[in-house]
């Protein structure tokens, strides 16, 4: 699992800028999405990272900087505009690439990219079993209703059948884990 230092630059921040957006730029709310940015942003790049090394594919996070001015730009011109900023969750992506591989494997490119989202599905189930089980001071309320709702809304936008989103490499591998993965995180997003 070790990280290069261009590699963990890129993850910070890629992460800032998530943190920013996901706090709608205010400062008061940073403590209670930080965890949610961690575990839904983080947590899925190094899901692809792990599994895609699993197959022995080289796999590194490679932030991107157009996307990262774009969800800037659209995120201050949705709280200028509507009082909400408007997220653009592409900031990035981890880069795999098989050297002695001359062969599209359509079945390794859709289980990697589905680790991604279903981490984060898993990390907002759990989330959401803890609301729902336990009684926490409200300040972990939040935060883990934070977590719940970005991780359910990352899994959800990153399984939209677009290239070069995930949800377009599952779609292409197994309609049904697709399906499942993408309905289920709007479900629980929704009911949020």
């Amino acid at each position: 699992m070790r990280l290069n230092k261009q590699e963990l630059e890129d993850l910070a921040i890629s992460y800032f800028v998530l943190l920013l957006l996901f706090s709608n730029f205010n400062i008061k709310v940073v403590p209670y999405v930080a965890l949610a940015v961690l575990t839904a942003f983080v947590f899925h790049e190094l899901a692809h990272r792990q599994v895609a090394k699993k197959y022995g594919y080289v796999a590194f996070y490679k932030r991107w900087d157009t996307g990262i001015m774009i969800a800037l730009l659209l995120g201050i011109l949705g709280k200028a505009v509507f009082g909400k900023a408007i997220v653009f969750a592409a900031l990035g992506a981890v880069y795999i690439y098989a050297p002695y591989q001359y062969w599209e494997d359509k079945e390794a490119e859709g289980r990697i990219s589905f680790s991604g989202p279903l981490t984060n599905i898993v990390i907002g189930i759990v989330a959401v079993l803890i609301l729902k089980t336990m009684s926490l001071p409200l300040v972990a309320t939040f935060a883990l209703y934070y977590t719940a709702a970005v991780n359910f809304w990352l899994a959800f936008f990153n399984l939209l059948p677009i290239p070069p989103l995930d949800g377009y490499k599952v779609l292409r591998w197994n309609t049904a884990y697709w399906a499942l993965g993408v309905g289920f995180s709007y479900l629980m997003y929704s009911l949020l």
